[in-house]
């Protein structure tokens, strides 16, 4: 087996991780395979990850963590535009998160292939689902912001929000399903905003 630094170690199990996982999926990644193409001992593994799930975690969390920034400080923004009763604003702010959204993918790409094509077995299955849950909260949390404003609009619930909304971010995920360039994407968000500030314009009547 190849000898190193702890760190360098680290960083072969993270690379071998990564391989196999995109490779094979998760729930089909054999830790012993893993460790062989890290170069290290299954017990050399263990000083480094509790299991295959840590290993899993630590290599999407990152990118899951910075998708979530960015949604907090786009979602801060729009809040305060609307305790200023400032609808029009919101619009051009969607527009600019789903731009950063596309590049924090193209940042880490590799990682969202593994969220999206290869978490079965993992908590991180349901990682779009966990996005259009807080979208729908945020939504309810808007209605509530309209009505202590007065500012009239149309509402919009159950079955038919979540469709909309999870649509949404499907729409954003087939850039990496479909292995758009980085360049290809940006294009298709543009347009993807557009579409869906129209639409949700017309609907809610805002």
């Amino acid at each position: 087996m190849a000898s190193g630094t702890y760190e360098a170690t680290h960083t072969r199990i993270l690379e071998s991780g990564k391989k196999m996982f995109l490779l094979n999926g998760y729930e089909r990644t054999n830790l012993r395979d893993l460790c062989g193409e890290a170069g290290v001992t299954t017990g050399a593994f263990y000083r480094h990850f509790r299991d295959k799930e840590a290993l899993f975690s630590a290599l999407v969390e990152p990118a899951v963590k910075s998708i979530q920034d960015t949604y907090e400080t786009a979602a801060d923004e729009c809040f305060h535009c609307l305790s200023m009763g400032n609808t029009e604003d919101i619009w051009a702010i969607s527009a600019e998160t789903i731009e950063a959204f596309v590049r924090i993918i193209y940042a880490h790409f590799d990682e969202f292939k593994l969220l999206l094509c290869c978490a079965d077995g993992t908590p991180y299955i349901n990682f779009t689902d966990r996005l259009v849950e807080r979208e729908l909260q945020d939504t309810h949390r808007m209605y509530e912001f309209l009505d202590k404003k007065h500012i009239k609009y149309s509402r919009i619930d159950g079955k038919k929000l979540h469709m909309l909304i999870h649509s949404y971010f499907s729409c954003i995920f087939e850039t990496v399903l479909h292995d758009y360039t980085q360049d290809e994407a940006l294009e298709v968000v543009h347009t993807l905003a557009e579409f869906f500030s129209a639409g949700w314009r017309k609907i809610l009547q805002v």
